[in-house]
């Protein structure tokens, strides 16, 4: 477990970038070792907060188990001895807000941006983003190429495919339904939008391999209690509020990725419904910066970025190995000499 200093910033009001106002944010974020060491930010997907590592010493969150801890460790490559990390929460309006404007991911681009110059950090050395997170870090790195020296962007693209949008727009209209219903509805409404998700993240290659059996009703009974228990335990941490937000946020992701000059790692999953290879292909093509992609052929679908630990690990080492990163020199220069 590594030490972890947790803090809450406050951000002005800023203008959004499809309309209306953001008022005055409240940010919860982490940094994570020594920032005079190289500095990496780490995004996840919607689900994913600000505890990416393992963390101790800190009285609200300790023996708090990170969601990429497989990936930030003491035997990763991306190490909490030779780099430090900052993680923040994505931006939604509260549950209270009716009607409230789009987030989008260029919007949470400038929280980041925010807080790199409210907490006067320096250039960051990587902006790594998985999933949603990596919609952000294409949208940060095409908004602010001077804020950073590397892009590392897994499992997403520059726009999302029809496929993805009519998921999640039948997503929304089940949460609908639990927030007309009210009351203790808005949960199960919740879980079964999240359970519907699931399909989408996982390949089918999986599904058949977990849970195919001779006897179909036995089958339909496994892969039940599999999505119920993921969507229950989602719904049980996440409103419907929102769920619903972020993925209108998703849904709206554009970046014009000829903006993008800092030197960029795509890292795609082969088996990924949700971003298929061709749409990482088109991104790759459209980037004005140094660019290369890697693949992951992996059972798992969409959620490789989680579960595909070793061959993430083994691709950050490979691609930083390329550059001779100095630990202390990339950090002279502080966010406030943007």
């Amino acid at each position: 477990m590594h030490a972890v200093t947790e803090k809450t910033i406050s951000l002005p009001s800023f203008t959004l970038s499809e309309g209306g106002e953001s008022g005055e944010l409240e940010i919860s974020c982490c940094l994570w070792g020594e920032v005079s060491k190289p500095l990496v930010v780490v995004m996840g997907g919607i689900s994913a907060n600000r505890w990416a590592l393992d963390s101790m010493g800190h009285s609200s969150a300790h023996g708090q188990s990170g969601w990429w801890r497989s990936v930030l460790n003491p035997a990763s490559y991306l190490n909490p001895r030779d780099f430090s990390f900052l993680t923040f929460e994505y931006f939604a309006f509260a549950d209270r807000v009716a009607n409230p404007p789009l987030v989008s991911t260029m919007d949470q681009a400038h929280i980041l941006a925010q807080l790199q110059q409210s907490l006067n950090l320096p250039q960051f050395c990587a902006v790594i983003g998985s999933s949603y997170g990596g919609m952000v870090s294409l949208a940060f790195a095409a908004r602010y190429p001077e804020r950073l020296q590397h892009l590392i962007c897994v499992a997403a693209a520059d726009r999302n495919s029809v496929k993805s949008q009519a998921l999640r727009s039948i997503q929304r209209q089940i949460m609908q339904m639990g927030l007309d219903a009210g009351g203790s509805c808005q949960q199960k409404y919740t879980a079964l939008a999240r359970s519907l998700a699931m399909l989408g993240y996982r390949s089918d290659a999986e599904l058949e391999s977990r849970f195919d059996a001779d006897d179909p009703v036995s089958s339909l009974q496994q892969v039940k209690s599999y999505l119920n228990h993921h969507g229950s335990k989602f719904a049980q941490t996440f409103s419907a509020s929102r769920y619903a937000q972020l993925s209108q946020s998703i849904d709206h992701h554009r970046v014009d990725a000829s903006h993008i000059l800092a030197s960029t790692l795509l890292i795609g999953i082969t088996s990924d419904q949700l971003v298929p290879v061709e749409f990482i292909q088109n991104l790759h093509a459209k980037i004005s910066g140094p660019s290369q992609c890697r693949w992951i052929d992996s059972l798992y679908g969409h959620d490789g970025f989680l579960l595909e630990a070793e061959a993430i690990n083994q691709i950050f080492k490979h691609y930083f190995s390329e550059y001779n990163h100095d630990p202390i020199e990339p950090n002279h220069r502080c966010a406030s000499g943007y």
